[in-house]
């Protein structure tokens, strides 16, 4: 099955694909590994959800239960800061504005992608092709009732804050707001390009990537990162594979570690052939999928209405414009 493959979801892991519909999973996206100390658990995070996710599968609610501490892909809070905001707008002004940055017909997408969103027309303007794609997508979620507020990493975040379990992250504020502002201007474009692509339609419901994250679908997100390695190399190799490298070292040490740990990274890190996973297994660590023990319990997780990445702060300042 074609299916279209949006620049942001190697960003955001976010975007699912069509699939039948399937029985909600207790524990999706979350594995666990017995290192040699204690027992850790592994999450594949959706960074977008409705404010139905709210109430977060009880698999999830378990794990989080029985750890010492959260790993995070950054520090969220200082994310989440005004500051930041304003460090990535500052980073994503293009001197000769868009269409200094890309060719007509790129433009020309971008464009029609905006009229179909029935944005401001001049939404992207000021601003270099990496901050356009992201707006777009988070705008085009935002329409459908989804935000960064209900997302996994958010709800844990804020979790672990009030219940003072331990928090770290494998890359500083500063590295992670630097995968956009210094980012390569053929990787940008690139960004750009699959965020306004349309080799298919049907494929970016928000409402399907509900239902597959819900369902725990592997398979689904294997091959769309598949996809994206075959047609945006640079994208891949940017936002997954170089950073999924950099991250391992100390995902061993936290593994190997006496403090129970949750790992909490986008979904499309765990998955394929430089996936987290495939890197674990490599090393000889037993990853197995996460059984709840209360199936049918279903446990809320307070959350607060601020930004959780990069992205989403992209999304909200130029809404706020």
């Amino acid at each position: 099955m074609t299916m279209r493959f949006k620049g942001m979801a190697a960003l955001l892991a976010l975007c699912f694909g069509t699939q039948a519909a399937a029985a909600p999973s207790s524990a999706p996206f979350l594995w666990q590994v017995k290192g040699p100390l204690t027992t850790h658990y592994l999450l594949g995070s959706v960074h977008l959800l409705p404010e139905s996710a709210n109430d977060l599968p009880d698999g999830i609610a378990e794990a989080y239960d029985e750890v010492d501490g959260v790993v995070f892909e950054s520090d969220i809070g200082a994310l989440s800061s005004p500051k930041s905001g304003l460090s990535l707008l500052s980073g994503a002004k293009a001197p000769n504005g868009l269409k200094g940055e890309v060719d007509a017909a790129l433009y020309a997408r971008v464009q029609a992608r905006i009229a179909k969103l029935k944005v401001p027309a001049n939404l992207c303007e000021q601003y270099k092709p990496w901050f356009c794609a992201l707006t777009l997508e988070i705008f085009a979620y935002q329409k459908s009732g989804f935000t960064g507020e209900y997302g996994l990493d958010r709800q844990l975040y804020d979790s672990a804050k009030t219940d003072g379990k331990a928090i770290a992250w494998f890359e500083s504020p500063k590295m992670h707001l630097g995968l956009f502002t210094g980012m390569d201007q053929a990787v940008s474009k690139q960004l750009l390009s699959a965020e306004v692509s349309d080799n298919s339609a049907g494929a970016d419901d928000p409402a399907e990537l509900f239902k597959a994250w819900r369902s725990n679908d592997g398979g689904k997100i294997e091959t769309l990162v598949m996809q994206m390695k075959a047609q945006f190399p640079l994208i891949y190799q940017h936002l997954l594979a170089d950073r999924n490298r950099s991250w391992a070292p100390r995902l061993k040490q936290f593994l190997d570690g006496a403090d129970s740990e949750m790992i909490v990274v986008g979904a499309a890190h765990w998955f394929g052939p430089d996936g987290l996973l495939a890197q674990l297994k490599a090393e000889g660590y037993k990853v197995t999928p996460y059984v709840a023990a209360n199936p049918d319990q279903i446990t809320a997780m307070p959350y607060a209405p601020t930004l959780i990445t990069a992205a989403m702060l992209a999304g909200t300042r130029a809404q706020s414009r």
